[in-house]
């Protein structure tokens, strides 16, 4: 069964006001590059690639320190090449169906049409860590605080 690879173009709408980040002056939009990235999506069909447009503005503040600044993309994290429903399909694979790395970027390969290396979803997983405390991972997981060791001959 040949699986034919699917690419979507996104374009997002250019606001006609833009707020910078760094001097948080807002300001009327003037554009000063463009490029497109290439992001990995799932789908069970068939491989998905979305085309995402990246449009920076310029800063019009004269004393502002950064002179251009990449507009957000709704639903795309900055710098990354998944979106972020692929990177939570991985985790929970991996976290709730208590998987291996290997199992679950063969099951991203084979029921979502689309790839991660090992050490990606590696590197995901902490990422989504280090967002929690022990604390909050222990309440998580239900742990009681009773641990109870049984030794047999």
């Amino acid at each position: 069964m040949e699986k034919n690879l699917k690419v979507k173009t996104i374009k997002f709408r250019i606001p006609k006001r833009c707020i910078c980040p760094s001097c948080g002056r807002k300001q009327p939009f003037k554009k000063e590059r463009e490029y497109y990235k290439t992001v990995k999506d799932i789908d069970v069909n068939n491989p998905t690639l979305f085309k995402l447009r990246m449009v920076y503005a310029k800063c019009l503040n004269p004393n502002c320190r950064v002179h251009s600044f990449l507009l957000p993309t709704p639903g795309f994290e900055k710098y990354k090449r998944v979106t972020k429903r692929l990177k939570e399909e991985a985790i929970v694979s991996l976290i709730q169906d208590n998987s291996t790395l290997l199992r679950t970027s063969e099951r991203l390969d084979r029921s979502l049409n689309t790839s991660a290396s090992k050490s990606t979803i590696d590197r995901w997983k902490h990422e989504e860590a280090d967002k929690y405390s022990s604390q909050e991972i222990i309440a998580r997981m239900g742990f009681s605080g009773i641990l109870s060791i049984s030794v047999g001959k």
